[in-house]
């Protein structure tokens, strides 16, 4: 068995940041001799008597591809190979970080023919927790470069952020992907930066318990399980096959697809239900290999054509986009059948903007909502919450970021805040923790750190979670030097937490890096508010006027809400709003309130979960930030 042993991130294909020290580190037998050699720089070290050897290669500019070899005294080597000098990044967050390209590729279907490049390259680390301490070395990842295989499964923003950024600096761009759906900031921070936060640091303790955590995973199997199968055994149209053409369902119900249940007959049931239409397909689609769209649904679904299964999607997030097989459907009386479980009462067929709902080819296409029959198939209690046991305080943080911290990088991009949205009080400063704290870790106390402010979005929000003030709290984050906030208004979509317009934010994440990093002089930033000013006009009204920041070129921007500039919004005193009409007026922003307001406090721009109206962009297309400022 080997004793030489270099960690992952350290393996063929690997990017190694430039112009820094180059840190070649591992393990092997305590006393023995290592060197490292990279090209024509070579050093030595020997192993202490933890088994572990640091080497320090001079730092350089870029180039390779190179061969790394590590050898000891004991005659054991190892050659790295494929090896490039350029600039890494490390790409954390949760679910829209994470998100992969194969979620974006009817959105960009040039990812499908994209050409191989291996100037972009990305190490993903798979899920995983540790709450006893920080690993030294990661149990996943290995580096992969981009072609139209490997671009399926990339972080897309990341791609995006390190195509631009190639295209901005010429380098070879490598991304550390330490990222996982549904996971809170404090996920990703340790126990030294959560130092003051009884209450989480206690949940780290008390999920380092390994029976614990035995305990709450089987848990989650056993009821998940337990639900279902009671439900499929209950299900009616299990029972009589209400997924087959013949089926009888002149008596059911109708409802108009897609929908809210809410205010429908089907509002609060929690079972599962079934939905069936017919359609006609033209020639050019009948018996045609095609696709089936069928947007969003809560929570999960089964779904039919002409009696056979083309999909299933087990939870609500993924759009549904299933393949019909040559041969399935026929010209006239085709048969659509959907079996949907809906897990707390909350089930929808999701409404709104780009949720399409159609089978097409290339040749036709035939749109499937409109009127459908429905029937309950079953009804029963709610599914019992489930324990995301990788979520909990420091987990990630010690299994995935922390290994990292022997690699040299950049920099960090961070799109993350959904999960943490309904206890907005302590994010701000969870968040300069971890900027501290990854800055110590890296040794660099202006390492950047750029991050993604949440986008437009309405659909299943709590009372409690309020994303226009939350990206308020997000503001916060560029009083900390060499930071960045990518604005997102217009880019979300307001009935769907994971977004598909993907390369406008990765793309606005390489410029505040080009800024912040490498010199680039070009706008990098929307415009930003930093006062109100007060004026009266030749009425005695009073006129706000706003101090503006990177508002070169400022202009109105439809982003399909019309072009009326409509969220702006005084408030007094009191408590109370008061609407306001708005105008671009010589490279600023004038706004009147419709009402003679006393008392004016604050005025405030895009603080509400979605915007209304049209929003306001510089020359370089980046919209405003929204902000909340005390009126003087």
């Amino acid at each position: 068995m080997a004793r030489l042993i270099l960690p992952r991130l350290l393996s063929n294909g690997c990017v190694l940041q430039r112009r820094k020290s180059i840190h070649i580190w591992g393990w092997d037998t305590p006393g023995v001799t290592v060197k490292a050699q990279l090209d024509e720089a070579v050093k030595e070290a020997t192993v202490n008597d933890a088994g572990r050897f640091d080497i320090f290669l001079p730092a350089r500019e870029s180039g390779g591809p190179y061969e790394l070899t590590v050898s000891d005294s004991e005659g054991e080597s190892i050659t790295v190979k494929d090896v490039m000098i350029g600039i890494v990044w490390l790409c954390s967050g949760q679910s829209n970080m994470e998100f992969p390209g194969s979620r974006v590729a009817d959105k960009y279907p040039e990812l499908r023919t994209i050409e191989a490049n291996d100037k972009i390259r990305t190490f993903k680390i798979v899920e995983e927790t540790s709450f006893s301490g920080p690993y030294e070395e990661h149990n996943t990842g290995s580096w992969v470069s981009v072609n139209k295989d490997t671009i399926m499964d990339f972080s897309i923003v990341a791609f995006f952020f390190a195509e631009k950024l190639r295209a901005m600096t010429g380098q070879a761009v490598g991304l550390i992907n330490a990222s996982l759906g549904g996971s809170r900031i404090q996920s990703w921070m340790s126990r030294q930066m959560l130092e003051g936060y009884d209450e989480l640091i206690a949940e780290t303790d008390t999920y380092n318990n390994e029976a614990f955590r035995k305990e709450r995973a089987k848990w989650n199997e056993d009821k998940t399980n337990k639900w279902l199968n009671d439900l499929y055994a209950a299900d009616l149209g299990i029972k009589e096959s209400w997924f087959k053409e013949e089926t009888d369902d002149s008596t059911w119900d109708e409802l108009t697809v897609p929908t809210m249940f809410t205010g429908t007959p089907l509002e609060g049931h929690v079972g599962s239900v079934w939905f069936r239409r017919k359609f006609d397909l033209p020639k050019e689609l009948a018996g045609k290999s095609a696709r089936l769209f069928l947007g969003t649904m809560v929570d999960s679904d089964e779904t039919y054509i002409n009696g056979e299964k083309v999909g299933e999607t087990e939870y609500q997030y993924p759009p549904r986009k299933y393949q019909v097989r040559e041969g399935l459907t026929k010209e006239k009386d085709n048969t659509l059948a959907i079996r949907l479980k809906i897990e707390l009462g909350l089930g929808r067929i999701t409404p709104g903007a780009i949720k399409e709902y159609k089978i097409f080819n290339e040749s036709a296409s035939v749109q499937l909502d409109g009127k459908w029959k429905y029937k309950i198939g079953a009804t029963c209690d709610k599914m019992p919450p489930t324990d995301f046991i990788n979520w909990n305080s420091s987990g990630l943080y010690n299994a995935m970021t922390a290994p990292c911290h022997n690699f040299p990088i950049d920099g960090v991009i961070w799109y993350q805040g959904e999960s943490n949205v309904g206890q907005p009080w302590d994010y701000a400063d969870l968040t300069e923790r971890m900027i501290r704290g990854y800055r110590k870790a890296w040794r660099e106390d202006n390492l950047p750190f750029i991050a993604v402010q949440l986008p437009n979005f309405v659909i299943d929000l709590t009372e409690e979670e309020n994303w226009g003030e939350f990206r308020l709290v997000q503001n916060k984050i560029l009083d900390i030097p060499s930071t960045g906030l990518v604005v997102t208004m217009g880019l979300g979509e307001d009935n769907d937490l994971h977004p598909v317009t993907k390369k406008p934010i990765g793309e606005r994440l390489a410029l505040w890096a080009g800024h912040l990093k490498y010199g680039y002089s070009g706008e990098y930033s929307g415009p930003i508010a930093t006062g109100v000013t007060t004026a009266k006009d030749r009425d005695g009204n009073v006129v706000l006027s706003l101090v503006l920041k990177h508002a070169e070129g400022l202009k109105v921007s439809d982003e399909g809400k019309g072009s009326k500039i409509k969220d702006f919004f005084i408030l007094d005193l009191e408590g109370n709003y008061h609407e306001t009409d708005a105008e671009i007026k010589e490279g600023t922003i004038i706004v009147r309130s419709k009402d003679d307001v006393k008392n004016a406090k604050t005025l405030r721009w895009c603080c509400e979960n979605t915007y209304e109206g049209a929003l306001i962009e510089n020359a370089a297309g980046i919209p405003m930030c929204p902000f909340e400022l005390p009126i003087e």
